[in-house]
């Protein structure tokens, strides 16, 4: 491991940006944009950094005379040692235009610096065997990415600097079609509901058992695969990647599975089986199968995709059958841990996660009427952390009128309601799903959407 006086840093460029500073006011009002104390490899230079922002801070002028008082008041120090330093810091400035390169070499420094620590404690936690070696890689990737967030923290910004990306967005916003300015979900009237499926976003689908919540978030991936902007992520935690392969197979061509199992499959029909699997397999759907799945392999998984191609979206089938930390009991606190580790993911990749979830077995048992936010299993969690929370549901279904009618009607009436969304309003959406197929499409204008 590397030891504190052998990690990375600049002295020179240290004692530039803090010269700078000293004699110049605007390169002060630059760096401390850029800079924090913590940036300083020196303890000198970080007492000496940590005078000039609170003389700035405060709004008292920044310059030799006035950071030697400070420093004095501050530390309590008279030591001719230190003042002699702080004032040389103004005699080692060769190019005045060079003090915000100091400042970039003094960040990167530090970046460095702590890519080592984080290494080092990654090190000592994996020799001392303090946790599952799961649990260890996702702390040692959340220490990186979390150099990697500060790398593109910003402050403050004027709302006036901020204006014409905003206008472009609006501009954007007004050409997209639909305006959609998310992933399009392949649903036009969801679409227009909800502007998309946004990056960061944690989204929430729920229904009964039986439903056909699954299929719904396949003809969705499917969509977003064909969109050409990254490839989609599939956690199928229930159901084996084949069996999805099989449904988005047969969604796709219209053609249904039971003439297959029946062997009454006409042989043209065999031959759109094989162009739509042919289509199927160009489209970047990457399925993960694993039963057992804990947020911190799946958070590993989505990072390793990511930096292996573009990530457009993420699903997962479904949230309640995620794996907590062995030493959480309690499965409703394994689900708000879950959440709001997906939620996390969704910020960290800059990615929509789609989570599948389950109703309570009160609302389940409940037969007729409209599911309600407080119908969603360990709902507390789930609701706080979601953006976007939808429903499918199946009327018929919730009375029992789909068993009195035969469980094979080729086409059945369900609504998509959005019961929440951060950034919009609630609504209700009519789809038409084909149980032969399994594939949802939106109803015709005349059947009603909203």
């Amino acid at each position: 491991m590397a030891s504190e006086n052998r990690l990375p840093f600049s002295p020179e460029a240290e004692r530039g940006v803090l010269g700078g500073v000293l004699l110049d006011p605007e390169i002060a009002v630059e760096v401390f944009g850029i800079l924090v104390e913590d940036d300083f490899h020196d303890p000198r230079n970080r007492a000496v950094f940590a005078t000039l922002r609170a003389l700035y801070d405060r709004g008292d002028p920044v310059d030799l005379v006035t950071a030697l008082a400070e420093y004095r008041r501050r530390t309590g120090s008279d030591d001719p040692a230190d003042t002699d330093y702080i004032t040389d810091l103004t005699n080692d400035i060769a190019y005045m235009a060079n003090v915000l390169s100091y400042a970039g070499i003094v960040r990167e420094k530090s970046q460095l610096r702590q890519l080592v620590r984080a290494s080092n404690e990654t090190v000592r936690r994996v020799m001392s065997g303090d946790g599952s070696p799961s649990d260890l890689l996702d702390q040692a990737e959340q220490r990186i990415f979390g150099i990697v967030g500060n790398m593109t923290d910003q402050d403050f910004r004027r709302a006036g600097d901020v204006v014409p990306q905003a206008m472009a967005s609006l501009r954007r916003m007004s050409e997209s079609s639909g305006g959609v300015t998310g992933l399009s979900t392949g649903f036009e009237p969801l679409d227009r509901l909800t502007t998309g499926f946004h990056a960061g976003e944690l989204i929430i689908l729920a229904a009964r058992p039986g439903v056909g919540k699954t299929s719904l978030a396949l003809n969705m991936a499917r969509h977003i695969a064909e969109l050409g902007k990254g490839c989609v992520a599939f956690f199928s935690l229930e159901m084996s990647d084949e069996m999805l392969v099989r449904r988005l197979i047969s969604m796709m061509s219209g053609i249904g599975i039971q003439p297959i199992i029946e062997g009454t499959l006409r042989p043209e029909n065999w031959l759109e089986l094989e162009q739509t699997a042919h289509r199927l397999a160009d489209l970047p759907i990457m399925i993960n199968e694993k039963t057992e799945l804990t947020s911190a392999e799946l958070r590993a998984k989505v990072r390793r995709l990511h930096r292996k191609e573009k990530v457009a979206a993420v699903f997962v089938d479904y949230l309640q059958l995620m794996k907590g930390a062995d030493d959480l009991e309690n499965h409703q606190l394994k689900v708000a841990m879950n959440s709001g580790a997906l939620k996390a993911l969704a910020k960290e990749i800059g990615v929509p996660v789609i989570t599948l979830s389950q109703f309570s077995r009160s609302a389940v048992r409940r037969e007729g009427g409209t599911p309600r936010l407080s119908d969603l299993r360990d709902s507390g969690a789930i609701e706080q952390d979601a953006d976007l929370v939808m429903f499918l549901h199946d009327e018929k279904a919730d009375t029992g009128q789909a068993a009195m009618d035969g469980a094979d009607d080729k086409y059945r009436n369900m609504d998509l309601l959005v019961v929440k969304q951060r950034n919009g309003p609630r609504g209700k959406v009519r789809l038409v799903f084909s149980t032969a197929t399994t594939r949802f499409d939106p109803a015709h204008r005349d059947e009603g959407y909203y």
